[in-house]
């Protein structure tokens, strides 16, 4: 072994003392074989060519010992990448455009993966992610599903069922630390196993034990524990003051740990806090705020899970006649995929589109290779003629395009880590957990096999056409032609493959753009602009008035209201439930929204009252049950009546729980979209807050003066009311408003980039083909008019030609997006995916990049002078 290492590490850095050693070696046989003939009585010129012809050549023989060498082949692979760095060397602005080419397609692929792996590839920060399920809940009678379960359900999923190792379940709410700062805290109650389900340990002290349910026990995050008690460990173990009491830090988290749920889950990410379910939450039956986590046992699948989840529903429904009206049904979900169910098209898209830019990037450069192998044609000649072998052809040109491809993969790391960062600076808030991955393995090896993926395809097409050359052809004519031929051929279907491929891009970021102009435009149901809105909690219920009152009272407010949740805030958990119009049956329940608000809310809002009136002082909690409609509720319950007079039975807020009312209609508000600016989920139906309190509660201010300027004045006054009261959530209504349009908005970013790429890579792409094509006939423009065409005919041809190939490239890229669209459908609002103007942008732009680029090498075909063509040929 060692004296193999030693061989080879001559033979790759002693190699020129090694080439005198053949060359002595050599020269000593043939002089042996020289002095063999002369012995024999040779004349000795004869004796040299007799030796000549006997040694079969020098070079050939000094080719064969060098294949002899340890480490030959590497030495020769070296060889050539020296050779394809000083070919590249030579000509500096095709090296130039090529690497900046390929920089572009690898940059932008490898920023879009890095987003695609952290969103959908990487792993969950639990143990075994890939057994985590979430169980949703869905009730057919009311028209509900991702429905959360109550207590009495949770216990019977873990009680019945037989392919989950354990359940858990999971509940948002909003804590307040108290002191001389206080502070409104993200929690979540959990079961006690919640934490040892997903297979978190504490970094400091210990998760939940079973005997701490309905105790006074707390997990913090390492966030807040580090933020507001500067990761003091003496205090694990001892009594916080949360919401007025004292609690016990059992335990911090892990500075990684974090919440991976959908936003219609309504369980944030950034959840700062941990405490416990009562123990009595299993003999819950009628409140369905829980969401199930569970754990598949070892060897079970998703498929089967659901399966037996089925069966318990059944059997639920069986043993209790409140679901059996119900139709209560279960369905088993991937924690992670389930997490990114609503980005997961949207950024597959955006993957897919940076694939398509790649594509372009390499179909440049290998026209731009196959062109720089025209003309090398006659060394190609060569070098086959005196001997190598097609394989050694097609190796120097694989190497060749792997240093282009190495250089360019480098440029590319770099260009996506740039893009990478920008891209983590316009992301949407639903992106927020994107990290950083770095230079991880999973991207570098997506990087290489891009590189090397696209290696292949540039030596591909020079490569085949080397196996097909018919040597002494090309010897005879100088080694013209044959590679001219090959790369008309291959550069027309390159034209109209970057063509097609740009016309899908185009066409995806019009529809991209068009969508997001659509939601802009969305009425949300209030006015945003001069609003300000926060969440306070620490005030008692019976001074809501009172302080709505010092509000309206600060200078540049004009109206102030209160909401127990704001539209389009998913941080708290949606409160919806049954009602049912006077005269239906208990089975013939709705499901509606329901929020309290204070009587100024909707004027606060603005929100537009279509029949009736708003609630005023007289609706009180000793008053005739009341409440105010959405006109899509109206619509659905009483079509063709007015709502106003008509009663209801409704969910309110009481000191036994939540109570169904019945309650008279007294208005109807137009629809708001609490959820979604591109959905509308369900009716609503508002209650006054005196006659169905909940908290915490959070006031809408409108304005005369900007919303934020007000904020330091709120604080002062909030704390002058009461030192454990908090504000969180300072907003104006605009930003809530921006955040529900940044996802579009960054999909618009994402697709304009790419589709703007594809242009001009299209463009440049016609032009090098083209630019080529004419400058190996210009032989035959300046017969052509020589024979009497003018400098318009000629012109003619070459946008002709260039015409057909555009014309056939938008041809196809039509069929392409027409097929593409079928997935657009989820990532696309108020639009069709066939869309009109969409289409027609890209009919008007790609022909367009296409004269722009064949124009000037057609110019430049039509200023040949005939007789300068003549004289040269």
């Amino acid at each position: 072994m060692i004296r193999r290492l030693g061989l080879l590490f001559r033979s790759l850095f002693q190699r020129r003392r090694l080439e005198q050693d053949l060359d002595e070696e050599l020269r000593s046989s043939f002089d042996m074989i020289v002095e063999r003939f002369i012995a024999r009585g040779v004349q000795p010129e004869e004796a040299r060519r007799a030796a000549r012809i006997e040694f079969e050549g020098l070079d050939a023989v000094k080719e064969k010992v060098r294949d002899g060498f340890t480490g030959a082949s590497l030495f020769t692979c070296v060889q050539d990448v020296r050779y394809a760095w000083r070919g590249l060397w030579r000509r500096p602005s095709f090296a130039l455009v090529a690497v900046v080419t390929l920089a572009l397609g690898v940059g932008v692929n490898t920023a879009v993966f890095s987003v695609f792996y952290s969103v959908l590839l990487r792993p969950l920060a639990y143990e075994e992610p890939e057994q985590l399920v979430l169980v949703w809940a869905s009730f057919r009678s009311a028209g509900t599903a991702r429905a959360p379960v109550s207590g009495a359900i949770l216990g019977e999923i873990g009680h019945r069922n037989r392919s989950l190792a354990g359940v858990a379940g999971i509940w948002t709410l909003t804590r307040t630390f108290a002191g001389d700062d206080p502070e409104q805290v993200k929690f979540a109650r959990v079961t006690p196993n919640f934490f040892d389900l997903l297979g978190v340990r504490a970094a400091q002290g210990h998760t939940f034990q079973g005997d701490e349910a309905g105790g006074a026990a707390v997990l913090l995050t390492d966030g807040i524990f580090r933020r507001r008690f500067a990761s003091d460990r003496a205090l694990i173990g001892q009594a916080l003051r949360i919401q007025g009491r004292p609690t016990t830090l059992t335990g911090v988290l892990p500075a990684d740990f974090r919440l991976h749920f959908a936003p219609d889950a309504n369980v944030p990410a950034d959840v700062q806090g941990f405490d416990l379910f009562e123990k009595g939450i299993y003999a819950s039956r009628d409140q369905y705020y829980i969401r199930v986590v569970g754990r598949l046992k070892p060897g079970v699948s998703k498929p089967e899970a659901q399966r037996d989840l089925d069966r318990v529903a059944a059997e639920i429904r069986s043993a209790y006649t409140q679901y059996e009206a119900d139709d209560l049904r279960f369905t088993v979900a991937g924690m992670q995929s389930d997490s990114v169910r609503e980005v997961q098209p949207a950024v597959t898209a955006l993957f897919a589109g940076a694939g398509f830019v790649l594509l372009i990037c390499c179909v440049n450069v290998s026209s731009l290779l196959m062109a720089r192998a025209s003309d090398r044609r006659r060394e190609i000649t060569l070098r086959l003629a005196v001997g190598a072998s097609r394989g050694r052809v097609l190796r120097q040109l694989i190497i060749e395009g792997g240093v282009l491809c190495a250089i360019g993969g480098a440029a590319g790391i770099a260009v996506g880590w740039a893009g990478f960062h920008a891209l983590l600076a316009i992301r949407p808030e639903r992106f927020a957990y994107v990290g950083d991955p770095g230079l991880s393995w999973p991207v570098l090896a997506f990087t290489a096999a891009t590189c090397a993926a696209a290696t292949i395809l540039f030596a591909l097409v020079p490569a085949v056409e080397s196996f097909r050359l018919d040597l002494i052809a090309s010897l005879r004519a100088g080694g013209r032609g044959w590679l001219g031929r090959m790369h008309r051929r291959a550069g027309g279907v390159l034209v109209v493959g970057e063509i097609a491929l740009a016309f899908i891009l185009v066409t995806g970021a019009a529809l991209a753009a068009r969508t997001l102009g659509k939601i802009e435009r969305v009425n949300p149901g209030f006015e945003s602009h001069g609003v300000l809105s926060f969440q306070v909690a620490g005030i008692p219920m019976k001074q809501v008035r009172d302080w709505e009152a010092q509000l309206r009272a600060m200078p540049g407010v004009r109206t102030a209201g209160a909401i127990s949740h704001l539209p389009l805030d998913k941080d708290l958990p949606n409160w919806y439930g049954p009602y049912r119009p006077e005269g239906a049956r208990h089975s013939e329940a709705l499901v509606s929204d329901l929020r309290c608000v204070t009587p100024d809310y909707f004027a606060a809002i603005g929100a537009r009252l279509i029949e009736g009136r708003f609630f005023n002082a007289d609706d009180r909690a000793d008053g005739q049950p009341v409440a105010i409609v959405d006109d899509l509720l109206a619509r659905s319950t009483w079509p063709g009546e007015s709502a106003i007079g008509k009663r209801i039975e409704a969910e309110h807020v009481t000191d036994r729980g939540f109570v169904p009312v019945w309650t008279v209609v007294v208005g109807v508000v137009e629809h708001i979209h609490n959820h979604s600016l591109t959905q509308q989920v369900r009716g609503q139906i508002y209650m006054p807050f005196e006659q169905s309190a909940r908290s915490p509660l959070t006031f809408v201010l409108r304005t005369d003066v900007a919303p934020l300027s007000l904020v330091p004045a709120i604080r002062t006054k909030l704390h002058e009311r009461s030192k454990n009261a908090a504000m969180a959530k300072v907003r104006p209504m605009e930003e809530y408003i921006a955040r529900e349009i940044s996802p579009a908005s960054f999909t618009a970013v994402l697709a304009g980039i790419s589709g703007g790429l594809a242009l001009l890579l299209a463009a440049t792409g016609i032009y090098g083909v083209l630019n080529y094509h004419i400058s190996r006939r210009m032989p035959e423009m300046g017969v052509r008019m020589a024979l009497g065409a003018s400098r318009c005919d000629v012109l003619g041809l070459v946008l002709r030609e260039a015409g057909t190939l555009a014309a056939i490239g938008v041809a196809l890229g039509t069929a392409g997006a027409l097929i593409a669209g079928r997935w657009l459908v989820a990532l696309i609002y108020g639009v069709s995916p066939r869309d009109a103007l969409s289409y027609a942008l890209a009919f008007v732009l790609l022909p367009s990049a296409a004269i722009l680029g064949c124009w000037r090498p057609a110019a430049r075909a039509a200023s040949a002078d005939p007789a300068e063509v003549v004289r040269e040929q």
